[in-house]
Order: structure tokens, then C-alpha cells, then sequence
């Protein structure tokens, strides 16, 4: 996935790098298991400290106006998917959280099934936050005009976020 050495492939051309994000709420971690001594340093996992700072930008983000934009579909066609997501009800998830410390994981795999980078779910809902730190954080690791396609079973709900608030840098959604 990641051995060419020219990038910068028009998105209509079918971009640079294929990945694909989607959360996993069955790997849970109980609360009452405690904490273990760290015996290794989880390199895939993103600290919960980096998507904690996405979470504060995106809604520090959500608090502005939002951009003018020409919607490629029409927002009630979003707004349908978003309320018709099942996992992205926090309302029922959020029962749980009294037992677990982590509801769920979040995947950046390649285009080949490998996984890249993984975020733990610990709040209710399937929140946009994980996604976008996984995706900014492959983005620094990129060259800085590698293109990328984001597969997600909701991009339709993110892509309208990252279109109308500042949730990613210009010059990385315009890559995305």
C-alpha cells in the first residue's frame, strides 16, 4: 500500500492510498479487571490523550459558523443516515458505560485488511472523534501531497462535518 514513490494522484483518479475506518463494539474492556502493569508500549493504539484533543477541536469547531458549501447530497439524505446508524445511538450505549471502561476500538485498516492504527471507543455513540484522529494521524506520516480515500460505512455524515467546520486542516481534507 504504502511502496510508491510518486503521490499526489488526483482523487478522480482514484487516489494514492485506499483505507477503510469502522468501530468494533464487541471488544470491550471490563472495569472491574483494574488497570495492569504496562508491559509493552502499544504503537497501533492512539493515546487516549491525542483523541481526546480531536474531541476538543472538533467541538470547539461545532461552536463557529459553519462554511458555505455545494452538497453533493442532500442533508436530509445525511440526516437519515446518521439517525438511522444503530451504533451511532448514544442513548444506548451509554447504559454500558457503567461497566466498561472501553466501549469498543476503532480501526484504520489498508486496502488489504491490514490494520494500521487502532483508537479505544470510551464514550458513547460512534463519535466522529475517533475517526478523525485516526485519519490525522496517518496523514502525518504521509507525504505531503499523498492522496487518500476514506471508506466508512458513515462518510457521509463525516465528510459533511469535515466540509462545513475546520475539523481538519484545508490542506489535508482537500487530500482526503
Amino acid at each position: 500500500c504504502f511502496a510508491g514513490t510518486s503521490f499526489g494522484r488526483p482523487l478522480s483518479d482514484g487516489s494514492d492510498i485506499h483505507v477503510a475506518m469502522d468501530g468494533n463494539f464487541h471488544h470491550r474492556r471490563h472495569q472491574s479487571a483494574g488497570d495492569s502493569p504496562p508491559f509493552y508500549d502499544p504503537a497501533y493504539f492512539l493515546p487516549k490523550s491525542q483523541v481526546d484533543a480531536i474531541d476538543a477541536h472538533i467541538e470547539k469547531q461545532w461552536k463557529t459558523l459553519p462554511k458555505a458549501r455545494k452538497a453533493l447530497v442532500p442533508d436530509e439524505a445525511i440526516d437519515s443516515c446518521e439517525s438511522s446508524y444503530k451504533a451511532a445511538d448514544g442513548k444506548k450505549q451509554k447504559a454500558l458505560m457503567d461497566t466498561f471502561d472501553d466501549m469498543g476500538v476503532m480501526a484504520l485498516i489498508c486496502r488489504h485488511d491490514i490494520p494500521l492504527f487502532f483508537a479505544n471507543i470510551n464514550s458513547p455513540g460512534k463519535q466522529q472523534k475517533y475517526t478523525v484522529a485516526l485519519l490525522a494521524h496517518l496523514f502525518t506520516l504521509l507525504p505531503l501531497h499523498a492522496t487518500v480515500v476514506g471508506l466508512y460505512n458513515v462518510g457521509c455524515v463525516l465528510n459533511r462535518s469535515i466540509s462545513l467546520y475546520n475539523i481538519l486542516p484545508d490542506q489535508v481534507a482537500a487530500r482526503l
